[in-house]
């Protein structure tokens, strides 16, 4: 409906009110997004949070489904006359898919009347960006730490044993390469000793896949905090952030949900998040709660999603970091 025909705030309400049509439930065929609108969404999930913008994230047409391994850092290449899946007579060659089985993760939040009385502007778009930026914070968190066997008790327990995270996951792989650094500090050795435990094969083309160290951000700080100590240009550098921390030339990015006592060092392409495409939204607005709360709706957000590593071998899990 044309805004002009709307004046003063209570223009605003019926504007805003027309505007929330757009994720009701009425226009989104039983509920589910619509898929301009579910990719509009998830782009600013990926926005948001640093972590799932680097990662090989999928679209899940089914719940349970087989991805296609990329290869990373693997030999692909063969010849004309050798026989499919082997390597003249050496290792076969890896052609089996990961495995992801989506589960079903819940997001809720109430919309006071006061907002959609009160906001200048499309509420729409609100309730699309706090759709968006708290999926996105929770489900970065969950692939940091998210454990199907956790019992710490209450809220904690009910969020982290939602799935398994990528930590997870590489720590239940036998082939996961790891780097025990007890009783170190946070300095060039910690670089140095995780760099050395991953192949070679996997540091071939650092232009296309580079690996990348992933801790805890505080553990970044300190390191940066200790480099501009240093009476050199490094320090002075780091001082002005005039040069990004690359030791050996390997990016180094911190996470403020991620474990202080455990990093990561492996190409960001390995960790992979998939998402269902069939995601849903529903809208009460005629219930109990919304008139004794005055609010003008309660939103409810339903999907299914899945974390996986593709190749343990291509990451080195580095554990006993001291704390922050």
């Amino acid at each position: 409906m044309s805004a002009q025909r709307y004046g003063g705030m209570t223009g605003v309400r019926k504007q805003n009110e027309e505007a929330l049509k757009d994720v009701a439930p009425a226009d989104l065929s039983g509920g589910v997004m619509p898929r301009d609108l579910f990719e509009d969404w998830f782009r600013r999930v990926q926005d948001t949070s640093m972590l799932l913008d680097m990662v090989r994230t999928e679209i899940l047409p089914r719940q349970k489904m087989e991805l296609a391994r990329i290869g990373v850092g693997e030999r692909m290449r063969r010849g004309a006359n050798t026989e499919e899946g082997t390597s003249n007579g050496s290792a076969e060659v890896n052609t089996d898919g990961i495995q992801m089985d989506a589960e079903k993760g819940v997001l809720n939040w109430d919309l006071p009347r006061e907002t959609v009385e009160d906001t200048i502007g499309q509420v729409d778009e609100i309730v699309l960006d706090k759709m968006a930026s708290q999926w996105s914070t929770d489900t970065q968190d969950l692939g940091i730490n998210g454990n199907e066997d956790d019992s710490s008790g209450g809220a904690s327990e009910a969020f982290l044993s939602q799935n398994d995270g990528w930590l997870k996951i590489l720590d239940e792989r036998s082939d996961t390469n790891t780097y025990d650094h007890q009783n170190g500090a946070i300095d060039t050795s910690l670089w140095h000793e995780a760099r050395a435990a991953l192949p070679n094969k996997f540091k071939r083309n650092q232009t296309v896949n580079s690996p990348v160290y992933m801790m805890n951000l505080s553990h970044i700080e300190n390191y940066e905090y200790e480099l501009t100590q240093r009476e050199d240009p490094l320090g002075a550098a780091v001082l002005f952030s005039d040069d990004d921390m690359t030791p050996f030339n390997y990016d180094v990015y911190g996470f403020a949900a991620w474990p202080e006592d455990t990093a990561l060092f492996t190409y960001p392409e390995n960790l992979i998040y998939g998402v269902w495409q069939e995601t849903e939204i529903e809208v009460l607005d005629a219930t109990d709660k919304t008139a004794e709360n005055d609010l003008f709706a309660r939103y409810f957000m339903r999907t299914r999603d899945d974390f996986s590593v593709e190749d343990e071998n291509g990451a080195v899990l580095i554990n006993n970091l001291p704390s922050a």
